[in-house]
């Protein structure tokens, strides 16, 4: 996918760095691995043409952050901002996909952290969002690493950010394929809120699931009565889950 003409990406430059250190990292593991196993003729994604795509981004973003200096502002029209989410996103997923396939599992776990970080910043900005695998596996593989709860928090509201700005072609699609990474953003969010034992945060993300995917509640809250009678979790976790279930039983 050519790259949109875009005004910035991350505008910290110390940031950007650190990002483009991690991307050259992790994909030349991943380029390293596809030259050893090709070829693979008639490919033009290849992986060394996915990080050009995503490293140009990074480039571009520390070039504009030098001239508008760390503390400006964007300027950027919102069907820019799209573009850059498009671009951005698609290329760390095919990256990560790349590094799946050649069984590179420490360099796509890098990449889908890139994507996290990415999403995060897209999702401040207003972006819309619509690409969410390599963010939601992430999240979900950084939140199963953590118990802290300054850290659970944190994951939670990255979450939260980027479902309020995935685009509405996945959360308005009726495809389960489509579906599959909004449905497991929203139950990453509340298991992670369930976690932390902070009553604000499980009833904010029990909300957006009883909102968006009142469909899958009944067994969500089922099996989640099951997991938080284990002793790991607080009392107020187990009373949020068993008033949750009784509401939606009830009104089955």
């Amino acid at each position: 996918m050519p790259l949109p003409r875009l005004s910035c990406f991350w505008k910290n430059s110390k940031v950007n760095r650190t990002a483009r250190r991690a991307l050259d990292r992790h994909a030349g593991d991943i380029i390293t691995a596809f030259d050893a196993a090709g070829p693979f003729p008639g490919q033009e994604a290849t992986p060394e043409a996915l990080a050009a795509a995503v490293g140009e981004c990074l480039e571009t973003c520390t070039l504009i952050s030098q001239e508008q200096g760390e503390d400006s502002e964007t300027g950027l029209p919102p069907e820019e901002l799209d573009e850059l989410s498009d671009c951005l996103m698609e290329c760390l997923s095919d990256l990560g996909l790349w590094a799946w396939q050649l069984k590179r599992d420490e360099a796509r776990a890098g990449i889908e952290d890139l994507a996290l970080d990415a999403a995060q910043w897209l999702s401040a900005r207003g972006a819309q969002i619509s690409v969410l695998e390599p963010a939601v596996n992430a999240l979900t593989r950084q939140a199963n690493a953590s118990s802290d709860p300054a850290a659970l928090k944190t994951l939670f509201e990255r979450g939260c950010a980027i479902i309020s700005c995935t685009s509405e072609a996945i959360s308005g699609s009726r495809d389960p394929a489509v579906l599959q990474p909004w449905l497991m953003l929203h139950f990453n969010c509340a298991i992670i809120a369930t976690r932390s034992g902070d009553g604000t945060a499980m009833n904010a993300a029990y909300d957006l699931l009883e909102s968006h995917l009142p469909g899958h509640c009944v067994t969500f809250f089922r099996e989640g009565l099951a997991e938080v009678s284990k002793p790991a979790y607080s009392e107020a976790a187990r009373q949020a889950m068993r008033q949750r279930f009784a509401k939606w039983t009830a009104q089955g």
